[in-house]
């Protein structure tokens, strides 16, 4: 038993059920075609800005850091090792 809301049935008139059918697929027509635009505007605003952040660090060529090694280590200063307390 389901419920009789969720599937609603097409028309019994031939011609309606023409109008419904083609109603139907422009409907999906217009959604697939907005989310085709949607996306081919996302991947273009991508490639843009990607674009733009290459051509951005080609132009301002940064001095490296000396107490940075690698990009990832900083250096340390050594300090003098603190032991356990002597036994009296």
């Amino acid at each position: 038993m389901r419920a009789p809301f969720t599937i609603p049935g097409l028309p019994v008139n031939p011609l309606l059920r023409a109008v419904a059918l083609a109603g139907i697929a422009i409907i999906l027509i217009g959604l697939l075609t907005v989310g085709l635009v949607v996306g081919v505007t996302g991947l273009a605003a991508a490639a843009l800005m990607l674009a733009f952040r290459r051509w951005q660090a080609r132009r301002t060529a940064r001095n490296p850091d000396p107490t940075i090694i690698e990009g990832e280590f900083t250096v340390v200063n050594p300090r003098p090792r603190v032991g356990l307390p002597h036994a009296e």
